[in-house]
């Protein structure tokens, strides 16, 4: 198996452990797999593809971008959670103060 598929299966599998870890909301340990995710996919996509493999990679690719739109969508709704926590905090500070003014 060359290399160049070798490392978009750790790219792949890298990019389902952040799913999982977006799914179990441990947006840090996304963030420490997100930088070793990068530096494989500067590795990766500076190597040059042999033409028998192009539909192999082109497959892997469109993998990666769909797991990252999962991954995206749970981080937008995590996003609204937390805003709607902060506004929901921000209503019991005016509460607070206008009954101890």
């Amino acid at each position: 198996m060359p290399e160049i598929t070798i490392n978009l299966k750790q790219i792949i599998l890298l990019s389902q452990t952040m799913l999982e870890k977006a799914r179990d909301e441990s947006w840090d340990e996304i963030f420490v797999l997100e930088k070793t995710r990068g530096e494989l996919l500067d590795s990766f996509l500076s190597s040059v593809v042999k033409p028998e493999y192009s539909q192999e990679v082109a497959a892997g690719i469109k993998t990666v971008i769909e797991i990252d739109k999962d991954i995206m969508a749970l981080g937008q709704l995590k996003k609204l959670d937390l805003a709607q926590m902060l506004q929901t905090m921000g209503q019991g500070i005016k509460a607070v103060k206008a009954y101890t003014s």
